[in-house]
């Protein structure tokens, strides 16, 4: 940090004439001249260790926000409640939603949802030897003996086109990459058939146009071979249509997996089970003290402002030990009274100030046995879980309201805080908004890159200055150092004349 002397100044040796240290006598004009830039050195310094601490502190902040509250706002965090299936539990699969009714439901599934889709014959080689994924089409019975020969095929309007090099898997694996065909292709390497599906259920979801080469190849036929139906089940006695396997009734999702046959009916019921929602909420508070920690600890961080950061001439004398302690003081309170975190602090406290007593989408953190602590604790949060479960068991709609709703919640009111500060850590420092990586390179259009640049401008020019300044003072001993010489070597002679 300090200045260094030139490489050419420091093999400079004077004083021969005038027995005068000329070298150490430079170096403390030096010393006292060195000082402005010793400062420069040293606000550049205070500049890149505040710069770390921020990062370090957005680190917390995009953590939080990203894996803890991203998951957190999901439905299923939430979700107390639970179904139960007796009867028959292979064909249907519940699983309670948060918004489940409870209404208990009998199932009985009489027909599954089908999809549009097109069968091709059993595919033969050239020599009658059934195919297999490894096959390519100028390899297939009745293809070009040409393998650059083009195959086309057109599904729902979407144009494809194969080579004879390629192979069966490979073609299968083209028509999937390509989604807006809205179809799914696979091959049957027992029965040798290629098949084509629509990826949705419902009917006129597949249109293949087999007239192209491919699907003359393939064996398709001139029309799609199976017409997708619906699916049907009796539930609580009335018979029900749905175009999918998969359907949400009284807040419970249902997926058909088999026709009931003579296994009967599934008898479904929803219970609530606290558990998740506590290990959730627990989470939740452990995330959200562990950050308010953070923030307090910086911004309350002692700053000695008697221990300014070291030059180099300075650590020359100090041992590894000392210079670590005193680096460490150096660095403390670089985000003392911060605004951006003092204003974070503040917005996280006043979420949740705002839902202790009362809340606007749901039921009051107070009534669940969420607490806050004393006031020298900055907000941190306790709970008590023996409320927060019965709070949950008698109305656990309200309690994923106070934490969820879309607008009022808790987690997304953080969510959406949380990203105003990282993003004024970003405007200032350079920051990351998306990565918590400790290591991650700071923006060079930040405000704080544009001041260490500046720093290094005139660092340099005030180096370059001081270079000049010290060759000047070794010219003019230099000089002084010759002038002296010549007067020796005059009285010298003059002596010897009058001696003879």
């Amino acid at each position: 940090m300090s200045y260094m002397a030139s490489a050419s100044s420091a093999l400079r040796v004077g004083g021969l004439a005038s027995g005068m240290d000329t070298d150490s006598i430079v170096k403390k004009m030096m010393t006292a001249e060195r000082i402005p830039l010793d400062k420069l050195n040293q606000q550049k310094q205070l500049t890149e260790w505040k710069r770390e601490s921020y990062r370090e502190i957005n680190s917390k902040l995009v953590d939080f926000r990203q894996n803890k509250l991203t998951e957190f706002r999901k439905s299923d965090s939430l979700n107390a409640n639970v179904a139960s299936i007796s009867g028959n539990t292979s064909a249907v699969k519940a699983t309670a939603l948060a918004n489940a009714t409870g209404a208990p439901m009998n199932v009985t599934v009489t027909q599954l949802a089908t999809k549009d889709n097109i069968n091709g014959a059993a595919l033969t080689t050239a020599s009658n030897v059934k195919a297999t994924g490894a096959t390519t089409l100028a390899q297939l019975n009745g293809a070009s003996a040409d393998s650059t020969t083009t195959y086309t095929i057109k599904i729902n309007n979407v144009d494809l086109a194969f080579k004879g090099t390629d192979t069966i898997t490979s073609v299968v694996n083209q028509i999937n990459a390509k989604t807006d065909t809205k179809a799914n292709a696979s091959f049957d390497e027992i029965t040798g058939k290629f098949n084509i599906s629509a990826k949705d259920f419902g009917a006129n979801k597949l249109n293949v146009d087999t007239s192209g080469s491919f699907a003359g190849l393939a064996g398709m036929g001139n029309e799609v071979v199976t017409q997708a139906q619906q699916a049907k089940a009796n539930i609580n006695g009335t018979e029900l249509m749905f175009d999918s396997n998969t359907n949400t009734i009284n807040g419970v999702q249902l997926s058909f997996l088999s026709t009931s046959g003579a296994a009967g009916a599934s008898n479904i019921t929803t219970t609530t089970d606290a558990s998740k929602v506590v290990e959730t909420v627990k989470s939740f508070i452990t995330a959200y003290n562990d950050l308010l920690n953070s923030l307090k600890t910086k911004t309350e961080e002692t700053k000695y402002k008697n221990y300014a950061p070291l030059t180099s001439d300075q650590k020359k004398e100090m041992t590894d030990d000392d210079i670590t302690a005193w680096t460490a003081k150096s660095k403390s309170g670089s985000l003392k009274n911060d605004d951006i975190l003092k204003s974070a602090t503040q917005d996280m406290r006043n979420i949740i100030t705002s839902a202790l007593g009362n809340s606007a989408s749901g039921t009051s953190l107070a009534a669940m046995g969420i607490t806050t602590g004393a006031y020298n604790e900055g907000g941190k949060l306790y709970l008590d879980e023996k409320k927060l479960t019965v709070a949950i068991q008698s109305n656990p709609q309200a309690v994923i309201s106070t934490f969820q709703d879309p607008d009022k919640g808790i987690f997304n009111q953080l969510y959406n805080k949380t990203n105003d500060s990282i993003t004024k850590l970003a405007d200032r420092a350079g920051t990351s908004r998306f990565s918590s990586d400790i290591t991650a390179a700071f923006n060079i259009k930040s405000d704080m890159a544009k001041e260490l640049t500046d720093y290094d401008k005139r660092i340099s020019s005030l180096s370059s200055r001081l270079n000049d300044r010290e060759t000047r003072y070794y010219n003019q001993f230099s000089a002084m150092e010759s002038a002296l010489s010549k007067l020796n070597s005059q009285s010298s002679s003059l002596s010897s004349y009058l001696s003879s």
